[in-house]
């Protein structure tokens, strides 16, 4: 009888011990899952976000760049166009301003393109919806922006043609234009540059509190582990020390009969 009740408390003890290491097995293995997660995600904002908003802030600079040597330009192209100085300086400096703003136009193109692969492979790579979300509204701002741009080159090369064909009231108004125009987008370029930044900092905050949650889950999933060792062991050493009572009780009646 008394070693039937043994093999039972046996049996207890071992199905004790297998829920206790599944169980932690079990939150071990989630929190491993969050710990990759949060590691995947920083190396998105490290290797993607942090180079897209160094890129929208190259293709900021370049455009407010662009925007000066298109005024220097146009400066040209008027005194040219009414005879105010039309010789070889001011021809040479129209040339310049024009080279210099055909050059910024290659970089911003390509500026623009590498800030849309950048954007389309971090989407690709992006864990949690929020993140996923705030790329895409990064990438659609960057095909808006390669349209507008394309616009605008097109409208400025036009612009150019009309003063060279002799146009000059007419070039004078579609500079005009072109000149708010250009206001409003260096504006939306600067304000998008901010919320870039504004979204790369979220990340890491949003990384940060995620990582701080998962290092109090496994700092509990620790304390459960060795305080069921610690109760294992006290059932064990229990067990133990009340079957060799129990041996050595039979063991002396035994010798009393």
């Amino acid at each position: 009888m008394n070693q039937l009740k043994s093999t039972k408390r046996e049996e207890k003890v071992f199905w004790m011990t297998g829920v206790f290491f599944f169980l932690l097995l079990g939150l071990g293995g989630a929190s491993i899952h969050f710990l990759l997660q949060i590691n995947s995600e920083l190396k998105v904002v490290l290797e993607r976000e942090i180079p897209i908003t160094e890129m929208i802030t190259r293709i900021t600079v370049h455009k407010l760049e662009q925007t000066s040597w298109l005024e220097r330009a146009l400066r040209h192209s008027q005194i040219a166009a009414h005879g105010q100085q039309n010789n070889e300086e001011n021809t040479k400096l129209l040339n310049e301003a024009k080279a210099r703003f055909k050059e910024i136009t290659v970089k911003v193109n390509e500026e623009i393109d590498n800030a849309s692969e950048m954007s389309t492979e971090a989407l690709k790579l992006a864990q949690t919806e929020e993140m996923k979300d705030e790329l895409r509204r990064v990438e659609n701002f960057l095909a808006s922006v390669r349209e507008e741009y394309t616009d605008y080159i097109d409208r400025i090369n036009k612009l150019f043609a009309l003063f060279v064909n002799g146009k000059i009231a007419d070039a004078e108004q579609v500079a005009n234009e072109t000149e708010e125009l250009d206001e409003d987008f260096n504006q939306r370029l600067e304000a998008f540059l901010f919320d870039s930044e504004k979204i790369t900092r979220h990340s890491l905050s949003s990384i940060g509190d995620r990582e701080g949650k998962t290092i109090i889950v496994i700092a509990v999933v620790i304390s459960i582990a060795l305080l069921f060792t610690i109760v294992a062991l006290l059932i064990q050493s229990i067990y133990v020390v009340s079957r060799k009572m129990g041996t050595s009780r039979h063991g002396r009646d035994n010798n009393n009969d």
